[in-house]
């Protein structure tokens, strides 16, 4: 049974996934929802990516935490998707999880046109900004280039560091040695940003080969296959949530997240 104790004092979040396209934010996003309904608060999943409908195959439009998805990429219909949606979370005093993908400009767009973090905040719908980088430079580079625009003000900012976009197949390093000391980085630090570790979950592949989702894995679903899936690959899913949840735990989430 969730645990309602908490849900009457949180205040209503919109948490705004930012990053490239296959950067690990619908999955990160997916857990931290999942994390937020399980404590018994009132969340809408809301996935404006059109080549990635991870979060609308796990929360579906037509489910209680769900939202219609945009007709198409164009950016127009994105942005009135996105003001649509805000609308509907204000409407229903909920929080707010929204997966614009790949498309960075949509949001960009809207927060400058809108003074958009002064107007969740005026709404009593506090933005939580999570960022989502690899170990590239490139990825980094791209993150650090939307973060120091500004279009994303006030409310809780945060760097999700995903361990498994680590190109090389070395574990035995940390793949973000070299960012934790980049002067850049440091800056966001001290500006507030907090820095959450994603850990790398490598049997993705497989579970992803058999048509399932992170979260059919972890109960052991069968796959397109026919076939249950690996024992291991079950225990690594399951294992990789549990310490993707302690990380997410220990930075605070349950104040920040929706």
């Amino acid at each position: 049974m969730a645990d309602t104790s908490k849900a009457p004092t949180h205040a209503p979040r919109a948490l705004w996934r930012i990053g490239r396209g296959r950067s690990g934010g619908s999955l990160g996003c997916a857990v931290i929802a999942r994390h937020a309904i399980g404590l018994g608060r009132k969340v809408l999943v809301a996935d404006g990516d059109i080549n990635n409908p991870m979060l609308s195959r796990i929360y579906p439009p037509n489910g209680p935490h769900g939202v219609e998805r945009p007709a198409d990429a164009t950016l127009e219909t994105c942005k009135v998707w996105l003001a649509d949606t805000l609308a509907l979370a204000l409407k229903k005093n909920a929080s707010v999880v929204i997966d614009m993908g790949g498309g960075d400009r949509i949001s960009e767009e809207l927060a400058a046109e809108s003074d958009l973090g002064h107007f969740l905040a005026a709404s009593n719908l506090i933005p939580t900004y999570a960022y989502f980088t690899g170990p590239e430079r490139d990825d980094f580079e791209h993150m650090h280039r939307i973060w120091s625009s500004g279009a994303f003000q006030g409310g809780t900012s945060l760097l999700f560091l995903n361990a498994g976009l680590q190109r090389n197949a070395s574990r035995a390093v940390d793949p973000f040695e070299w960012l934790r000391e980049d002067s850049r980085m440091l800056a966001m630090f001290e500006a507030g940003v907090i820095p959450i570790d994603m850990p790398a979950l490598t049997a993705m592949k497989y579970i992803e080969e058999e048509g399932l989702t992170v979260f059919e894995a972890i109960a052991n679903k069968t796959g397109q296959s026919g076939r249950p899936l690996n024992p291991l690959w079950v225990h690594m899913a399951q294992k990789w949530l549990k310490d993707f949840t302690t990380n997410l735990t220990k930075e605070g989430a349950d104040e920040w997240m929706p």
